[in-house]
């Protein structure tokens, strides 16, 4: 057996046998790493959201299509678990009890729609070294290393993507930071009875679980007339330098979300076998684009 094969078993095996976080729930763990939330109000429908699948955008287009127009307050703080309630909405995030009994109640409800907002592995980590690191902490790798990801080298230079990356490949999924793990753990898309996964590329789908879910806006429409920044308009990078090592790194820490989703690596080894970069397209300007 390859020793690649060997770190992607490994990580497969560590998912499968470690011990819930909750009992007698052990198919869905609690919320804080996600958003998880449920309505109360007709049509009834449950969300998953990891962090970096468009989670603030949606926040904010659920917040604005519950609520009546005349009632949106300035500044909305769609993280308020106050404001959840007053829509009618319920966050699981603590395990107690009477949560799970919801939960449990709703995974087999037919008439609830469920569905979590997913997004290819490789995405998402571009996604999320440019928002927290290049983004909140202005690549001080003081303030990442802090907040994110305490396996980064100390220094006062840049930190590569790729130096990222293996970073991240030294902490077991279970205890990345949620920006960073894995899909299957924070939405327990192996065991929760979801009606479908709704990728974040595809605008079809976004729309039609929105439709589904009884809101009137089409979500492409909505996240455009909110104008919603992930990056909050902080000055980042598109694309990042890496090489094969580099998402053979993200392929063992990922490599379970890949297979429950049905993605590849195989354009991120060809960007950055080739070009020497996380995202390639024959018109870009590397030198301008990426770092």
């Amino acid at each position: 057996m390859g020793s690649f094969t060997a770190l992607v078993l490994l990580n497969v095996l560590s998912l499968a046998t470690t011990k819930p976080f909750n009992e007698p729930y052990p198919w869905v763990t609690a919320g804080g790493t996600s958003y998880k939330l449920w309505s109360t109000r007709e049509p009834r429908f449950y969300i998953c959201l990891s962090h970096k699948v468009a989670c603030s955008e949606w926040l904010r287009y659920i917040h604005k299509e519950m609520l009546p127009s005349s009632r949106v307050p300035e500044g909305l703080d769609i993280y308020n678990p106050t404001s959840f309630h007053q829509q009618g909405l319920v966050r699981l995030k603590h395990t107690t009890k009477s949560q799970y009994d919801e939960v449990a109640k709703i995974a087999q409800d037919p008439e609830v729609y469920k569905f979590a907002v997913v997004r290819h592995p490789w995405d998402r980590l571009n996604s999320g070294y440019r928002s927290k690191y290049e983004g909140l902490c202005k690549h001080n790798i003081t303030c990442f290393k802090a907040r994110f990801v305490h396996t980064v080298k100390d220094g006062d230079g840049i930190l590569s993507f790729h130096d990222f990356v293996k970073a991240l490949s030294e902490i077991p999924a279970l205890h990345l930071n949620s920006h960073f793990r894995p899909q299957t753990l924070t939405c327990d898309l192996t065991t929760f009875p979801y009606d479908e996964f709704v990728d974040l590329k595809n605008i079809t789908q976004m729309d039609l679980a929105a439709k589904r879910s009884g809101f009137k806006t089409p979500f492409s429409q909505a996240s455009h007339e909110y104008g919603v920044s992930g990056e909050n308009g902080r000055p980042t990078h598109k694309c990042h330098y890496c090489n094969w090592e580099t998402v053979r790194l993200a392929e063992v820490i990922y490599g379970v979300d890949a297979a429950v989703l049905g993605y590849n690596f195989d354009d991120a080894y060809a960007s950055c076998k080739e070009h020497g970069v996380s995202v390639w397209k024959p018109d870009m300007n590397v030198s301008e684009l990426c770092i």
